[in-house]
């Protein structure tokens, strides 16, 4: 599929399966004497469509649907990259799940998501971007790996719904990646950078805007991305300069201090090109040999988003499967923020307080409390639940854990096992591992 930009730019690769970008559904009008055509280029549109066509929308379990993809915004928790999380989707369970990840303007990320329904069901998953949490991009995955590109810093979101009763296990793996495919000096890397944005010049009256990548005198000067040379000059701070107009970023490349300038203006250039040499000229004299680069857009932005192109890569889980239902085996537990010892607590859960696995890192818990507030708590601190068999009994419990009669179901307890206990009920599950509330008094 090839570049979409709004808000990101997203390419989508499959890497087992085809993709199609837009797919046409026939779908039966309500009295079944027409056949409508409906296209979208969003997986979860789509889908929406299919279950108004069907009547399914209108049903307890279709708003549900809709409002759990909803709920899972609200309770998105954050993701520092590289990281990996694994979980599952039940049928009998009908949920979405979401995190959040902090981006700057030019940083590009790599998302391969892998999905393993135990029935034939998709797994649709969505792009937004906050505050307004607006969609970018929204398609179905199997085994497929998305690269996309934030225009704008700020808090972007991704978000894995099943379709309705669909089960199944996912893995996904979140890495940075290069955005530019060339690096601006040959044989350097963004390791090579040792003044950045943002450092203070001329005694705090300014600000450095851009980077400095420091090599030998004469090393070629590589432009990272077609485009268009739009000023070659020899004066001022930046002394040798050239300019290249990233056309498809809306970007102008700065590249000063140069030794020697191989380009004329209004010359056309390819990615990976020469455009100069790496020197010292302008208020760089008294420095060693660099390359200042620098992006413009309306001003000046941060470039090392851009060019950075040495990443930590998030590691391959062991497939694991995790029970529904986990307790605190220690006298208190920390509910953090990230999967991080240095991150905020945000509750401490006192022992044998029983949380819901909603997914896993290799070293953490993704979890809820009975409450239903998420957090992640670290893996050692968390046992299988202790579980008491119940008399037998008819008694009403609840789907949630507030008792609202449309929630309400009459049970047999004997058919039930409890596994913890909040303020006013008693948490009991059945063979399936359905889930209840029990009043407790």
């Amino acid at each position: 599929m090839g570049k979409e930009r709004g808000n990101l730019q997203v390419k989508i690769s499959n890497l087992h399966f085809p993709f199609f970008a837009c797919l046409i559904i026939l779908v039966s009008s309500c009295n079944n004497q027409s056949l409508r055509i409906f296209k979208s280029s969003s997986a979860r549109t789509q889908y929406l469509h299919t279950l108004k066509s069907s009547g399914i929308s209108s049903t307890k379990i279709g708003a549900e649907w809709k409002e759990s993809a909803e709920e899972a915004i609200l309770k998105a928790l954050e993701l520092e990259v590289p990281i990996s999380i694994q979980g599952s989707f039940k049928s009998k369970s009908i949920e979405a799940k979401a995190w959040e990840i902090q981006l700057e303007q030019g940083a590009s990320l790599s998302i391969s998501i892998y999905w393993q329904a135990v029935d034939s069901s998709k797994l649709i998953v969505d792009i937004m971007q906050g505050p307004e949490w607006k969609e970018l991009k929204s398609y179905t995955a199997q085994n497929d790996s998305l690269k996309f590109e934030a225009e704008k810093t700020g808090q972007y979101l991704l978000r894995i719904q099943p379709e309705l009763l669909g089960e199944g296990n996912f893995q996904i793996r979140i890495n940075g990646t290069a955005t530019y495919a060339v690096f601006p000096v040959q044989g350097k890397n963004s390791k090579a950078i040792q003044s950045v944005w943002g450092d203070v010049r001329d005694g705090g009256k300014r600000s450095h805007e851009g980077v400095d990548i420091f090599a030998s005198r004469g090393t070629p000067v590589i432009s990272p991305v077609a485009g268009l040379v739009t000023a070659v000059r020899d004066r001022g701070l930046g002394g040798k300069q050239i300019w290249v107009r990233d056309q498809v970023r809306d970007w102008n490349l700065y590249f000063a201090h140069l030794d020697s300038q191989l380009v004329s203006n209004h010359e056309r250039v390819n990615t990976g090109d020469t455009l100069g040499l790496v020197g010292n000229t302008g208020n760089a004299r008294t420095t060693a040999p660099h390359l200042h680069f620098g992006i413009y857009q309306n001003g000046a932005i941060n470039p090392f988003p851009a060019i950075k192109n040495d990443f930590e890569l998030a590691s391959i889980l062991k497939e694991e499967e995790f029970p529904l239902v986990m307790r605190v085996n220690t006298a208190q537990a920390n509910l953090r923020s990230l999967p991080s010892i240095t991150s905020n607590v945000k509750f401490q859960l006192k022992a044998n307080t029983p949380v819901f696995i909603k997914a896993a890192t290799a070293d953490w818990f993704q979890v809820e409390d009975m409450d239903g507030n998420p957090g992640f708590i670290y893996k050692n601190l968390l046992s299988a639940p202790e579980s008491t068999s119940l008399t037998e009994k008819m008694a009403y419990a609840f789907t949630k854990p507030s008792q609202n009669s449309s929630d309400s179901l009459y049970v047999n307890l004997i058919d039930f096992n409890k596994i913890g206990e909040t303020a006013e009920y008693n948490v009991i599950v059945d063979g399936d591992w359905n889930v209840l509330y029990l009043p407790s008094f």
